[in-house]
């Protein structure tokens, strides 16, 4: 028969490399996600992938720009690129462009991750995605938490700077290899990962002021001083926690005196908001509960003594909610508010 011994040593060769040819088929597969990705990057062109043509004209490319997981070229020159680098929960899939006339990115696109989605809101608007538009090869992104000083700043979103540095790893390697291997500009390896202790304890520090954003824009900003000169109450309060049961009275205003002190039209122009800590903490809270008469109060003082900062000096704020007897929605340390419109409505 013809499967016999013979027939198949004359074969194995042949059946080799169709399973080889496979291979390379099932791993050149896009995803449905990705196809699309690309398309709203760079509708109607045709892309060329050149990823295992780049690596093998260098082979340190692929350790020093790991981040880089396929890249594709148009006719004009144009390149596309998918980089999946390393975020707070597993790799982040994402998108981008390089304009071969002006070297700079084109914007990208967030296809898949694995982030929490309570941090990272908006991780897939165009908000946060178009910071990273305009941004030139060979200029190495960096991530800043309160406001862009410089065209290569990227302003991280609130609460998950973590996520916001594995994109930026990202678009910088794909930015970096490019200038490498179209402009000839040698570049330094960009992480794969995030390092978490270089993380930690980064970032801005209380220094008297809330800011109030939507959206990564700086609606407003009212100081600690000024939140003490809107009307003023006591509340008590037992907090029962792993710590042990503690008991308070704090002295503060209600955060709606304090969002209609910053603009009278953001309790009702915003449904959702989420108090912010310097320590990166955040709390979900519903406009109508901060419209109710005697529920969420921003405090700053307890017992007739100041609040703590978290570096222990004087001059604290938080954020209670006088129904939260465990205090797990209490926010300390409040640096920011950021306002959301909920979109379900």
């Amino acid at each position: 028969m013809w499967w016999n011994k013979r027939n198949l040593r004359r074969l194995a060769p042949a059946i080799l490399i169709g399973l080889c040819l496979l291979l390379c088929a099932c791993q050149a597969k896009l995803t449905e996600e990705e196809q699309a990705a690309l398309t709203q990057l760079l509708p109607g062109e045709t892309l060329t992938d050149i990823t295992d043509d780049l690596f093998s004209a260098n082979g340190e490319w692929r350790e020093k720009f790991k981040a880089v997981d396929r890249v594709f070229r148009t006719e004009d020159g144009d390149w596309a690129v998918l980089a999946k680098p390393i975020g707070y929960n597993g790799p982040i899939t994402l998108a981008l462009t390089v304009d071969h006339e002006t070297a700079a990115s084109s914007g990208i696109v967030i296809v898949a991750h694995n982030e929490t989605r309570h941090y990272v809101r908006g991780l897939e608007e165009d908000w946060f995605t178009s910071r990273f538009a305009e941004k030139q090869a060979g200029e190495a992104l960096r991530v800043v938490k309160l406001e862009a000083q410089t065209p290569a700043d990227v302003v991280a979103i609130t609460g998950a700077t973590v996520t916001t540095q594995a994109v930026t790893n990202g678009v910088n390697a794909a930015l970096s290899l490019y200038a490498e291997a179209v402009l000839g500009e040698e570049q330094a390896a960009v992480p794969y990962t995030v390092d978490f202790q270089a993380e930690e304890g980064a970032g801005p520090e209380e220094n008297g002021r809330l800011a109030v954003r939507a959206y990564g824009t700086v609606l407003g900003e009212i100081s600690l001083e000024d939140i003490k000169q809107l009307p003023s109450v006591e509340r008590s309060l037992t907090i029962h926690s792993t710590a042990g049961t503690t008991e308070h009275r704090f002295t503060g205003t209600l955060l709606y005196n304090v969002l209609q002190a910053v603009d009278p039209a953001l309790t009702e122009e915003y449904d959702l908001l989420m108090t912010v800590g310097v320590d990166e903490y955040c709390s979900g809270i519903e406009m109508r509960e901060v419209l109710k008469e005697n529920a969420v109060y921003l405090v700053y003082a307890d017992q007739g003594q100041p609040l703590p900062r978290k570096d222990g000096a004087p001059g604290g704020m938080r954020v209670i909610i006088l129904d939260d007897f465990y205090g797990q929605r209490f926010t300390n340390y409040l640096l920011e508010v950021d306002l959301e419109k909920d979109v379900n409505n």
